[in-house]
């Protein structure tokens, strides 16, 4: 009888860790998303409720004013906002340009963002680029109509 409760608890979290989902990291959706077994909307859902790390030249405080993020470019020229998934994915040539990591949520950083795409763990193999117009239709087919509104406010 003892074997019983013991066996049920480690068979859970095997089973958890198989269908990772909203309890995965974003790394690790990010990750699985480079090899097929994750969907792009299963890694932009686990983005919006991930923090993340973007980059600033300057330090940023709760006084900040506007934030200066370190931006990429796409093949054709178009700005990316670089983001991280964890502090360790930063590349230090990155932090060279901006070396103040600052830790936001992913659905705050989609609410800000006009104008640009971003990269998710920019120098990763598992990075993940969403365009300008994808970030559009993130704010459009994630974000309820309600927060989108409070946002552009």
């Amino acid at each position: 009888m003892t074997e019983t409760p013991n066996t049920q608890p480690e068979q859970t979290p095997q089973q958890d860790t198989e269908t990772v989902g909203a309890n995965g990291t974003l790394e690790q959706i990010l990750i699985e998303g480079k090899d097929g077994k994750a969907q792009a909307g299963e890694i932009i859902r686990t983005f919006l409720t991930s923090s993340v790390y973007f980059l600033s030249p300057e330090e940023v405080t709760d006084e900040t004013g506007s934030v200066n993020p370190l931006t990429l470019q796409d093949n054709e020229g178009n700005p990316l906002i670089a983001l991280f998934s964890t502090s360790e994915n930063i590349p230090e040539d990155y932090k060279e340009h901006a070396p103040h990591a600052v830790e936001a949520p992913g659905v705050a950083v989609v609410q800000s963002i006009t104008g640009a795409g971003i990269m998710i763990d920019a120098g990763q193999e598992h990075g993940f680029q969403i365009s300008a117009e994808g970030v559009e239709r993130i704010r459009t087919d994630f974000i309820s109509p309600a927060e989108d509104a409070e946002a552009q406010q």
